[in-house]
């Protein structure tokens, strides 16, 4: 008479999918808004957006790919070819006025970033590092424009320098 042994099978791991972090709607002007912060191609925006976010939200390659072609397509982003491979891409003046339509949505989708931040990556001090994530932007936008004057550029190191070193005597 043969043996029979019981087969005991691992229990089955829950894989029960997430809900979506961002609506399409929210992604498309997330990522033309780090498109219009940091013109880059499409993993160095997957990169800005999980440094922003302190890994809290990394969007993966096969969102942000399409996503991309889309603001293209409506004329929100433009290429350029770089490296004969990668495309970088830029905010185009249509993409800029979009963008300034939706500020309000633009800020709601920070603040559920920020909020991703807070839930799986709490940071001491949220209020300072967010302060500095702003201006951050706000210095990195400025060094962008063209239409800025050589006064204006050294009144704003001026402004940093004077910030460091108020903020190094705390």
């Amino acid at each position: 008479m043969k043996k029979i042994y019981a087969i005991h099978a691992p229990p089955k791991k829950n894989h029960a999918r997430r809900g979506k972090t961002f609506k399409n709607e929210e992604l498309l002007l997330l990522v033309l808004y780090f498109i219009k912060i940091n013109p880059a191609h499409g993993y160095g925006i997957i990169k800005s957006i999980e440094n922003y976010s302190m890994g809290g939200y990394v969007p993966s390659a096969g969102v942000v790919y399409p996503t991309l072609t889309m603001l293209e397509y409506l004329g929100y982003a433009e290429t350029q070819l770089i490296d004969e491979i990668r495309k970088k891409f830029f905010i185009t003046d249509l993409g800029e006025k979009h963008l300034a339509k939706k500020k309000s949505a633009i800020d709601t989708i920070l603040e559920k970033l920020k909020a991703l931040v807070a839930e799986k990556n709490p940071v001491r001090n949220s209020e300072i590092y967010y302060a500095l994530e702003n201006l951050k932007i706000i210095v990195k936008i400025k060094m962008r424009n063209e239409c800025i004057n050589r006064e204006d550029i050294e009144e704003i190191i001026e402004s940093i320098l004077e910030a460091t070193h108020r903020i190094n005597e705390i």
